[in-house]
């Protein structure tokens, strides 16, 4: 075939799906609108594929017409001029999800979603599986493309995806829900992609629209949005409700936040559900201490608390965030995505010592939105830099919290890497290893 990515990318799910096709011995051409010098960490990636082509800085309708098959970028609008060229030429476009669907069966399947938790959530239920079920494997929105896993995939495996929105849109075009599907939580995200908050919501749904009576669905009832009858109508899965009260009263976790426990409880209703013990289940729970870039210690420096929150690109992680680690210095800003940041603004106003942005148009949203202007230090568009005058002023006890609430695109080339420079730069200027 003729395969064309559309949107290569930085986080490595374009380069995994370049390379399944050419492994494949398909003709694979790559679409994108970045050039060459942005792309470099996944071109390098690709430099054993020589028959690979390129059309960077651009898209045409040309290679549309070229290609047989159309891999499509999640994060490409639907509203996509040349996706909309694409299907009125009658071209099949998928994610690399799609495909995926093709090779593994839902029954397999354990899928997580939800505005935020789904990552921790997934990897609790892994951490809760890994020792009881032979053959596991964790995949979906982890940084690169599920097709990356397939090779480690037969029919007796039992497959972990943590689920994003976008990526739901392939369960849709292909009519199924995974076996077992957990739904964190719903807030306020992605609004500069979908056209209003309900549209929004029923990209979640999703998850559960295709489930039969003998499928699991499980629904945080703590949340207003997923646990209403409006949003449980025409779902036909059996629904088990979890809630931060199922956990005991005497547990203290490893992993810190008030927000984590409705993870947790999510992860103790998969574990009894699927036969395991309560006890055995919440001894992993207790011990698992979190993930890479969420609310992640990265080191105690002479009493210093520094803490890498980058995924939280949206108001609500970061308010969880500020409020799970009060009177902390705040590092926080960027670029927006259709938020309202009135809320962060009065907890920024409220639980914060200090405040550091980046640049970007949320930044200047919340300076505005904010009442204390004291609290705020200054605006950077240098990690470095930053870092060097939060050190100036920070005291043995003080917790440096590195949770930006707004999306990375002007700085960085994502969140992912703006978590591992913030990393760097803490290196550089703190004089130690991160931890």
């Amino acid at each position: 075939m003729k395969v064309l990515i559309f949107g290569l990318g930085l986080n490595e799910g374009g380069v995994g799906s370049a390379k399944f096709f050419a492994q494949k011995g398909d003709e694979v051409k790559i679409a994108d609108l970045k050039s060459k010098e942005i792309l470099k960490p996944s071109l390098d990636q690709l430099k054993d594929f020589p028959d690979i082509t390129f059309t960077l800085g651009k898209h045409k309708n040309e290679d549309i017409d070229w290609a047989d098959l159309i891999i499509k970028n999640p994060g490409v609008k639907p509203g996509n001029q040349y996706i909309k060229y694409a299907k009125s030429r009658g071209k099949c476009v998928e994610q690399d999800m799609g495909i995926f669907l093709d090779f593994v069966k839902p029954s397999q399947m354990i899928g997580v979603t939800g505005t935020k938790g789904k990552s921790t959530t997934a990897s609790l239920i892994y951490e809760v599986l890994k020792n009881s079920v032979k053959k596991i494997v964790f995949a979906g929105n982890i940084g690169k493309s599920v097709l990356d896993t397939l090779e480690y995939i037969t029919e007796e495996t039992l497959v972990i995806l943590e689920i994003s929105s976008f990526q739901l849109e392939a369960f849709n075009k292909h009519k199924v829900s995974p076996h077992w599907a957990v739904i964190t939580n719903i807030y306020p995200d992605h609004l500069n992609y979908y056209k209003n908050m309900d549209e929004y919501i029923y990209s979640k749904k999703i998850i559960g629209l295709y489930q039969t009576p003998d499928d699991f669905l499980f629904i945080n009832e703590d949340d207003q949005t997923i646990s209403s009858p409006n949003f449980l109508q025409n779902l036909n899965g059996k629904i088990i409700f979890y809630s931060q009260s199922d956990l005991p009263e005497d547990f203290k976790p490893a992993l810190e936040g008030v927000h984590n426990k409705s993870n947790m409880a999510a992860a103790l209703a998969f574990g009894k559900n699927f036969g395991l013990e309560e006890k055995s289940v919440i001894q992993t729970i207790n011990n698992f201490k979190g993930v890479p870039f969420r609310m992640e210690l990265i080191k105690d420096w002479n009493g210093i608390k520094i803490i890498n929150d980058t995924t939280a690109t949206g108001s609500d992680p970061a308010i969880a965030a500020i409020k799970t680690f009060p009177n902390s210095i705040l590092i926080c800003g960027g670029m927006n995505k259709g938020m309202d940041y009135k809320e962060l603004a009065k907890v920024i106003d409220e639980y914060t010592k200090k405040v550091f942005f980046l640049e970007g148009d949320s930044t200047e949203e919340i300076k505005r939105l904010m009442q204390n202007k004291e609290k705020i230090k200054g605006t950077y568009n240098n990690l470095e830099k930053l870092l060097t005058d939060v050190k100036a002023i920070v005291q043995k006890g003080d917790i440096v919290l590195f949770s930006p609430g707004a999306t990375s695109f002007n700085l960085f080339q994502n969140e992912f890497d703006r978590g591992r420079k913030f990393n760097t730069a803490v290196k550089q200027v703190f004089g130690t290893d991160i931890s």
